[in-house]
């Protein structure tokens, strides 16, 4: 019975497109993207995502159920990596000040993991498509790398907001 996984994951691979085009469409991510700031960084992290998510479902729906090779890598890490990552730089501004109790100093720096995450994630996509394999493995370090760094300057802000309030 090969059609019954088959239609699930072509459903699924639409589902994941249906919802993507919804967020572009409703989120309010699109209006926070003409502001500045961290409002602005928020916007590009959550519409980032959403193209991966999207991309998630197109590749859902076009290749089916794979459970292994390029293409299941591709859809995963469009998921995993590209949306899911993509969110938790976005909303860790938030998010660990309100667990961790101290603010996270906003710097323009911010951009320089999100911009390496999704460059990476794009060439290790493009790895998987083409079939090259160095190119899977170096987008998958500098993926690795992206997190780590986005780790290291979420520490450093909030250090820094952690002196500026000290020095108040």
């Amino acid at each position: 019975m090969q059609i019954i996984p088959d239609l699930g994951w072509r459903f699924f691979g639409l589902g994941l497109l249906a919802l993507s085009a919804w967020l572009f469409r409703f989120d309010v991510a699109g209006k926070t993207m003409r502001t500045t700031g961290l409002p602005r960084f928020i916007a590009w992290c959550l519409l980032a995502g959403y193209a991966w998510l999207g991309a998630a479902g197109l590749a859902g729906t076009i290749y089916g159920p794979r459970f292994a090779g390029p293409y299941y890598d591709l859809f995963l890490h469009a998921i995993f990596l590209g949306f899911v990552t993509s969110m938790v730089f976005g909303h860790a501004p938030i998010i660990l000040p309100a667990i961790l109790g101290y603010n996270l100093a906003y710097t323009p720096i911010f951009y320089l993991p999100l911009a390496l995450l999704h460059s990476s994630l794009l060439l290790r996509v493009i790895g998987d498509l083409v079939g090259v394999h160095s190119f899977r493995l170096w987008g998958g370090l500098a993926g690795a790398s992206a997190i780590l760094l986005f780790l290291g300057l979420a520490v450093g802000a909030g250090i820094t907001a952690g002196r500026r309030r000290a020095d108040r």
